[in-house]
């Protein structure tokens, strides 16, 4: 989860060539709410960061808990009218492993269709979340999301808003800045993260992301607005608590819409996990 949100937007912005510019300025720090902390943003993080290992831990350990995603993606017309629905279901794990497919669409899947989704999943991981583990390949990675942090965490200044609750949880309300001073390697990514606002539920005992919220604050333009136009993402998206050390991807909303070539594009993901169960290996 606490990737997806970039990916999901690059996967639509993957279709934009040319020069890519925004319609408003980048997003400014959020005043800071209600609530006393008391650990700063930096401590809040470090301590993030610390769950996610001993998480990546247990996994090694052989503590895994496996579970069932489904997955719908809907396209809409202009006018707001269905154009088409997809369906997946996918078995998936909380070491990181590629999901295995179950479902095709409310069907059972035919070897090509796990075949094409297996590779898909892998190409997407490899793109966005870097190499897999390469003395294990085709099984769990479970400090993946470890070293993504560790790797792109720096890219952004986290500020502390203050303290809330998910879900009768206590919970720290971070934002999560974009540093122009330690940028990412392609053009793209800088330019739409800088203007997307990214807020994060991170627990206060677990200190595990409980929940996310990213917004796209100013349109995206492909060609000056001559190839296509980016006019809303944004992204919701909640972990389920396991254990105190395993917290696992629950549900995932996911809509964008604008053009692109003179033909409108108004998607809207979703995703829900169910079925939480250790697995014995």
């Amino acid at each position: 989860m606490r990737l997806l949100f970039p990916a999901l937007l690059l996967a639509v912005l993957l279709g934009f060539t040319g020069c890519i510019t925004a319609g408003g300025k980048p997003v400014q720090p959020m005043a800071p709410g209600t609530g006393e902390a008391n650990l700063t943003a930096d401590e809040i993080v470090k301590r993030l960061r610390q769950a996610e290992k001993v998480r990546g831990q247990q996994a090694e350990a052989g503590i895994v808990y496996g579970f069932e995603r489904n997955i719908i993606i809907e396209d809409f017309d202009s006018k707001g009218q269905l154009k088409r629905r997809q369906t997946r279901k996918f078995r998936s794990a909380t070491d990181n492993r590629i999901p295995e497919l179950l479902q095709h669409n409310g069907k059972p899947p035919t070897p090509e269709q796990i075949e094409k989704e297996r590779r898909k999943i892998s190409e997407n991981k490899t793109k966005f979340l870097g190499q897999g583990n390469p003395d294990k390949p085709g099984k769990g990675d479970a400090n993946l999301l470890l070293r993504q942090m560790e790797l792109y965490g720096d890219h952004f200044v986290p500020r502390l808003l203050g303290t809330g609750s998910v879900h009768g949880r206590p919970a720290y309300i971070l934002q999560f800045l974009f540093d122009p001073s330690n940028s990412f390697k392609d053009p793209l990514v800088n330019l739409a993260i800088k203007h997307m606002f990214i807020k994060v539920w991170i627990d206060q005992e677990d200190f595990q992301i409980a929940k996310l919220e990213a917004e796209l604050v100013n349109p995206l333009f492909a060609i000056a607005g001559l190839a296509g136009k980016l006019d809303t993402f944004t992204v919701t998206a909640f972990q389920k608590r396991l254990t105190p050390e395993i917290w696992a991807d629950w549900k995932v909303d996911a809509r964008a819409n604008g053009w692109f070539l003179w033909k409108t594009f108004i998607i809207h993901f979703r995703s829900e996990s169910t079925g939480f169960e250790r697995i014995d290996e």
